[in-house]
């Protein structure tokens, strides 16, 4: 594998299991290597959930962590107590992951809001780009030192924005500095019609982490070999590059069956099946 870095699977918070056990137990069930928790589910915040239990649950089950920080996270806000406030949670969240020995972090990158004019939407991040852009690379890059001091690493994950002009432009911004890491959410890009795999293409020595999920008619996050992702393409290079890959299929009986899927469809050679 490239870069020194492990292959492993794992599986996203599942709504439907009311603990931290239930989760731990069914990623242990599935031979599973790690839950991502999810820091949109109250039940799995550092005030909730201290890093002490995270490392007593890490050694009793065998697994691992990832954390999935909030979806509305702003940190390139105009409004300064909004930015601040998000600035903190992030740091917070760093701090315990740091604590609990939690190595991968994963975020979005806002958009931010637009406003729909008769004839178009204008996105105010891109009316106001240059002060967009100087907002998001200082919190980034105070972030990637916090992190840094912390032992964590911060991916950015696509959410079918990443081929939209002006996000592609604040990350192209972003990539220079060498904490910069990606999350590549495979199913996220097919919905987007594949348009954002240009970006990961260019940048796929930055890439730590991978959401795989399949999409097809219905929407995304549905289980493995019912859509368009080229499921055993993505795992191969996942495999290949060591990343860690959070199956992300959000109920329990989908999230089962994907997981037997996959281990009847990949073998881990050089051209699976």
């Amino acid at each position: 594998m490239e870069g020194g870095f492990m292959y492993r699977l794992g599986m996203p918070t599942l709504v439907e299991l009311e603990s931290i056990n239930d989760q731990a137990e069914l990623c242990k069930e599935l031979a599973l290597d790690f839950v991502e928790l999810n820091m949109n589910v109250p039940l799995y915040l550092p005030d909730m959930l201290s890093a002490d239990r995270l490392i007593g649950l890490k050694r009793q089950f065998g697994i691992d962590f990832t954390v999935h920080l909030p979806e509305e996270l702003d940190i390139a806000s105009f409004q300064t107590s909004i930015r601040e406030g998000h600035m903190n949670c992030c740091k917070e969240a760093i701090r315990w992951a740091g604590a609990a020995q939690i190595e991968t972090l994963n975020m979005h990158l806002n958009n931010g809001i637009y406003f729909t004019l008769p004839d178009q939407r204008v996105w105010i991040n891109e009316r106001y780009e240059d002060e967009f852009k100087r907002l998001l690379l200082a919190s980034y890059r105070e972030l990637w030192r916090y992190a840094e001091e912390h032992r964590v690493k911060l991916c950015i994950e696509n959410t079918g924005n990443f081929h939209i002009p002006l996000i592609r432009r604040a990350l192209d911004a972003l990539s220079v500095n060498d904490n910069f890491y990606l999350t590549w959410d495979a199913g996220h890009d097919a919905k987007a019609g594949f348009k954002e795999l240009a970006f990961f293409t260019a940048h796929v020595d930055r890439i730590r982490h991978m959401h795989l999920h399949d999409m097809n008619e219905i929407s995304d996050h549905q289980p493995l070999y019912s859509g368009k992702v080229p499921v055993n393409d993505r795992l191969r290079f996942a495999y290949e590059r060591g990343l860690s890959v959070v199956i992300e299929i959000k109920t329990a009986e989908a999230l089962r069956q994907s997981v037997a899927l996959l281990k009847q469809r990949f073998v881990y050679a050089q051209d699976p099946r």
